[in-house]
């Protein structure tokens, strides 16, 4: 798979709008989004520290979220202090990472097995599930911190066990795309929601990578 590299040259919009674009061409509806933050200075994880613990946990990769189509995502939690459900536009999500790490690495993942039938009721489950009840839920980087560090060290017996999928009132990234996944009935493993982390997505044999683009 060939790494596409977006430079900044000083147009921050353009090479944003630029990534937006080949992301979006390669992009299908239900597919996962991944993003890894480039911190490549000290003053960069200071600023960042909540998302450089958490890397530190899930191989750098920070973030998940689903597309919805048409230019559209599914977030949780795009800032520390935003802890709301919403659908907002890939562009806009882009521009937020990037004004907080000032580089991006995003992946486009989707499970092997995956049929336009999972696709539509990931899209059914994200709109009735999650926005349409968007003011009951919420985001805990409490809860991100506690699953990521589960899912770093989690007892594979325990972590396959047979779950039953419960909605829940306070999710994270991770185990928020996994539940959708696995109510759509994508075979993503046996692995519990809450076990997921961001990384499981990209380094799972259940899942194969579409697409990685660089933003500098």
């Amino acid at each position: 798979m060939k790494t596409i590299v977006i430079k900044n040259n000083d147009n921050e919009r353009a090479a944003i709008r630029q990534t937006t674009e080949i992301l979006e061409e390669n992009l299908k509806k239900g597919d996962v989004i991944l993003i890894k933050p480039r911190l490549r200075n000290i003053r960069l994880k200071i600023r960042n520290f909540p998302s450089f613990i958490i890397g530190a946990f899930t191989r750098g990769i920070t973030h998940s979220c689903l597309y919805l189509g048409k230019g559209k995502v599914l977030e949780i939690g795009t800032k520390f202090y935003d802890k709301g459900i919403k659908k907002i536009s890939l562009e806009k999500l882009l521009r937020i990472k990037y004004a907080s790490f000032r580089g991006l690495t995003i992946y486009i993942v989707q499970p092997k097995y995956y049929k336009t039938k999972h696709r539509n009721l990931v899209f059914k489950i994200a709109i009735n599930n999650f926005l349409k009840k968007s003011k009951e839920l919420t985001f805990s980087y409490i809860k991100i911190f506690k699953e990521v560090i589960k899912a770093a060290f989690h007892n594979s017996k325990i972590s396959r066990r047979k779950e039953k999928l419960t909605f829940k009132k306070v999710w994270n990234c991770s185990d928020l795309v996994a539940y959708v996944l696995k109510k759509s009935g994508a075979k993503i493993g046996k692995r519990r929601t809450k076990f997921f982390a961001p990384s499981t997505f990209l380094f799972s044999k259940h899942f194969k990578t579409k697409k990685k683009v660089v933003l500098k």
